[in-house]
C-alpha cells in the first residue's frame, strides 16, 4: 500500500495522497507554469542534447539570458507524457529545481488538482 505524503493532504473523498498519485497526477504540469531552469541547471541542459532540446532561451533587454522549459501548444510543460491523471514525466530524474520543490499535497498542489477538476 501507498504511504501518504502528508496526513493533512488528502483528496476531496478523504483518501491520502500519495506520490504514486503525485506521479501520475500532473495537474502541476498542465497548468503552464514557466518552469525556470537555474544557472547550473541550464548549463546541465546545455551539455545533454536531449534536454537542451527541451527548453527556450529569453534575451532581456540587458543581455541577461534565462533558461526555461519549452511549453507545449496547449501550455502544459513539454516533458509531460500522457493525458492528465495518468501521466509521466519524461525527464523525472533530471527535473529542475523547481519542480522538485513543488510538494505534493500542498496548498498549491490541491489548488492546481482543483483547477484541473482532480478529486481534492
Amino acid at each position: 500500500m501507498a504511504e501518504p505524503i502528508d496526513d493533512a493532504a488528502t483528496s476531496a473523498g478523504g483518501s491520502p495522497i500519495t506520490q504514486e498519485d503525485c506521479v501520475r497526477c500532473g495537474a502541476c504540469c498542465f497548468l503552464g507554469y514557466d518552469v525556470l531552469l537555474s544557472p547550473g541547471e541550464a548549463d546541465y541542459f546545455d551539455r545533454r542534447p536531449h534536454l537542451v532540446s527541451l527548453t527556450v532561451v529569453h534575451r532581456l533587454s540587458n543581455g541577461m539570458e534565462l533558461r526555461f522549459l519549452r511549453k507545449r501548444a496547449d501550455e502544459r510543460c513539454i516533458c509531460l507524457e500522457g493525458r492528465l491523471g495518468a501521466v509521466r514525466c519524461s525527464i523525472y530524474d533530471e527535473r529542475p529545481g523547481l519542480c522538485r520543490e513543488f510538494e505534493p499535497g500542498s496548498p498549491d498542489c490541491l489548488a492546481a488538482r482543483r483547477k484541473m477538476g482532480l478529486e481534492s
